[in-house]
């Protein structure tokens, strides 16, 4: 199996446990790997191409810390394609 790479902007915390819950739910992805901060992004490694369970956890992270999913919408596909979030933004 060949490991993937998905660049997302790094978000803005507000304190260091809003960091901390944050990374928390990147180590807890389906199949993840690492995760390396590059400027201001962050690289973050999967064993394998995501799950499609892994992109919508990530689409949720995504949308909760208000970063931009336009690095994700190449792995959205009939299966995972219903998630609300994928469309508009949680308010």
């Amino acid at each position: 199996m060949k490991s993937m790479e998905i660049i997302i902007e790094g978000p803005s915390f507000y304190d260091e446990e809003d960091e901390n819950i944050f990374f928390n739910a990147l180590y807890a992805l389906p199949g993840f790997l690492s995760v390396k901060g590059k400027g201001l992004n962050l690289h973050i490694q999967f064993k394998s191409s995501p799950s499609d369970e892994a992109v919508k956890q990530l689409v949720v992270i995504c949308r909760r810390w208000f970063i931009d999913i336009a690095p994700l919408l190449p792995l959205k596909n009939q299966n995972n394609s219903g998630l609300v979030l994928w469309h508009e933004p949680a308010s």
